[in-house]
């Protein structure tokens, strides 16, 4: 498969292949692959320039890119604005942390179901080793719930 710095996929009917609107377009960026030395990149490119502002490595390379690019210079204007504007950056790290919450309430939410298939396998009787490969955890844990069981 091509490693490709950016794909943009469009709505369109699956018989005759026509677009639906050009007002919808969805486009994935790979910003990793902007680290690969062996793709290669346009630097005057919009959609490569974007990449390298939402990478964000240093103040010096967004100023640089928003000199380059109008789009870029409003956005990164707007960021100095919100940045130094309390209230946002308050609401913004609220977000954050908000989202982070939601990650660990998933994380715990999957582990925990995990550890209750697990629970159900060794149950019925399947090995440890299986069980661990099966649910994805680790041997020791898998050995500490078959303990609980017994227990």
């Amino acid at each position: 498969m091509e490693k490709k710095l950016y794909s943009c996929y469009h709505l369109t009917e699956d018989g005759k292949g026509e677009r639906l609107t050009d007002l919808i377009e969805i486009r994935f960026l790979e910003i990793p692959i902007l680290l690969d030395k062996g793709i290669k990149r346009d630097e005057n490119d919009p959609m490569v320039q974007w990449m390298e502002f939402l990478d964000g490595k240093s103040k010096e390379v967004m100023e640089m890119l928003a000199e380059k690019n109008k789009d870029i210079k409003k956005a990164y204007n707007l960021l100095k604005i919100i940045s130094k504007d309390d209230k946002a950056k308050m609401l913004y790290e609220s977000r954050q942390a908000e989202i982070s919450d939601e990650l660990t309430r998933l994380k715990s939410a999957r582990d925990g179901a995990k550890e209750e298939d697990a629970v159900n396998f060794l149950k019925l009787g399947i090995s440890e080793e299986l069980v661990a490969k099966g649910t994805g955890l680790s041997i020791e844990k898998v050995l500490e719930l078959k303990k609980k069981i017994l227990n």
